[in-house]
């Protein structure tokens, strides 16, 4: 029985170690306390200071190291229980009960970081400053791309494509698509032989620069295509030394016209009025008043460039002598003028303005021998001052060469432009020169006056001429 007892008493003091060490155990690795040493207290541990950030300087210098704390190892292997405080340490000396119950003071304080800022929530909104939720909208507004449809429908490209590529000259359709094409020629052809036909009676305003010619206005022709009327007035002195009226003066006051079907193609009256020969006391003729021929014919606009400023008409017209007999009026049947009139405009770049240069000539030619033949050249040149369109100083020369002799009246000099007397003045040239102005109110209105003197050649008729003109424009 004693034997059991002791028995019992190895095995539980072999099960629980713990209970038969009656002195606290020594930390291993250090020479063990004398027993009969007395126990120093505890001296008091200061808390260990937080690290301070990465970066920044506290500037102390850092602490000396502590000779326990370096020699003594890094942990205590776990061999009778709970783990053992590292040796130095203040609190390790004491009893169990007391490390049990005294708080560690040598605990480290982790390192504090900022807390992270909030995250946005889109779909509740972020709050604002009275803490109600924002919409998402209004923090961020979502961009939404607009539809845009295409400038060509693919499907109806397609489906266009191939009903065009069904249609054969053989199928419903082709005949109306070839009578089209063929109109649409016909049309062009037009178009381009007799202009353009959308603005009938109206003048060509592509060529507003230009301006009609003053001098010779019943054979000078402006090569423009024009709607207008324009009534002009004529003085003529008659030189004295004239063998015929011996002086005295001739008046012309009548009217012009003009249609303009294309800006190609238009009709043209050259002269429509009266007019009145008053000789001197001298002369075996008496004077007249009376109604003069009638000329008039049409014009066709054969060049007309915008981009060089050239413009080039020819025509046909028809001298009738349907006028008074004492004016000298209705000699012979008939008379038929072609010519041509070309005008261009250079000098652009000048500061002075532009030029417009005309020249015109044609050729009368009697259609039986009581009327004289006669050829004419007539020469404009203007300037646009300062390119206004408004004013333009303009000088001109007219020639008339008579080329047969008329057989109606025995006189041997001829009336150029006023008169066709039938005279025997064949060989007989006459030049003069003309200068004046023309001045636009607007394009529908404008006015030119011009004086006119011999240069070379018999005078016959011509002392000198005032010539002005009114034009009132469509």
């Amino acid at each position: 029985m004693p034997r059991m007892a002791w028995g019992l008493a190895v095995l539980v003091a072999l099960a629980h170690p713990a209970l038969a060490q009656f002195e606290p155990l020594a930390p291993t690795g250090g020479p063990p306390p004398s027993p009969s040493a007395p126990i120093a207290p505890a001296a008091p541990v200061a808390p260990l200071r937080p690290e301070p950030p990465a970066g920044e300087s506290t500037g102390q210098l850092p602490p000396e190291p502590d000779p326990a704390r370096a020699t003594a190892p890094a942990s205590i292997p776990n061999i009778l229980g709970a783990p053992v405080r590292p040796a130095g340490s203040a609190s390790s000396s004491l009893p169990p009960a007391e490390r049990a119950e005294s708080p560690p003071t040598d605990a480290i304080t982790p390192t504090s970081y900022p807390e992270p800022p909030p995250r946005r929530a889109v779909r509740l909104g972020a709050p604002d400053a009275t803490g109600r939720p924002l919409p998402a909208e209004r923090i961020e507004p979502a961009a939404q791309p607009r539809y845009t449809p295409p400038a060509v429908d693919p499907v109806d490209e397609l489906l266009t494509r191939r009903q065009h590529d069904r249609r054969t000259p053989g199928r419903p359709g082709a005949e109306e698509r070839a009578a089209g094409k063929f109109g649409e020629k016909i049309a062009d052809t037009l178009t381009s032989v007799f202009g353009n036909t959308t603005d009938w009676f109206k003048s060509d305003h592509c060529f507003d620069g230009f301006i009609s010619p003053v001098t010779n206005p019943f054979l000078f022709e402006d090569p423009r295509s024009l709607t207008e009327a324009r009534p002009i007035f004529l003085y003529q002195n008659i030189p004295s030394k004239e063998p015929n009226f011996q002086g005295g003066n001739i008046w012309f006051f009548g009217l012009q016209g003009r249609v303009a079907f294309t800006d190609r193609l238009s009709l043209t009256i050259n002269k429509l009025g009266g007019i009145s020969i008053n000789p001197s006391s001298n002369s075996v003729y008496p004077g007249e008043t009376g109604f003069a021929e009638l000329w008039l014919g049409g014009k066709y606009t054969i060049i007309r460039s915008e981009e060089t400023g050239s413009l080039l008409a020819g025509g046909l017209q028809f001298q009738i002598p349907v006028g008074s007999s004492g004016a000298f009026q209705n000699t012979g049947s008939l008379s038929l003028v072609p010519w041509v009139s070309y005008a261009q405009n250079f000098g652009r770049d000048l500061r002075i303005g532009s030029f417009n240069a005309i020249l015109g000539t044609g050729y009368s030619a009697s259609v039986n021998t009581q009327r004289s033949s006669y050829y004419w050249l007539s020469a404009h040149l203007d300037l646009d001052l300062w390119n206004n369109h408004k004013f333009y100083p303009l000088t001109e020369l007219n020639w008339y060469l008579m080329t047969t002799n008329g057989s109606t009246a025995p006189f041997t000099t001829e009336g150029r432009d006023l008169f066709n007397f039938g005279a025997q003045a064949s060989g007989q040239g006459l030049l003069t020169w003309a200068f004046g102005a023309r001045y636009k109110i607007s394009e529908s209105a404008q006015f030119g006056g011009a004086f006119e003197f011999p240069l070379a050649g018999p005078k016959g008729l011509f002392n000198y001429r005032f010539t002005l003109d009114f034009i009132l424009r469509y």
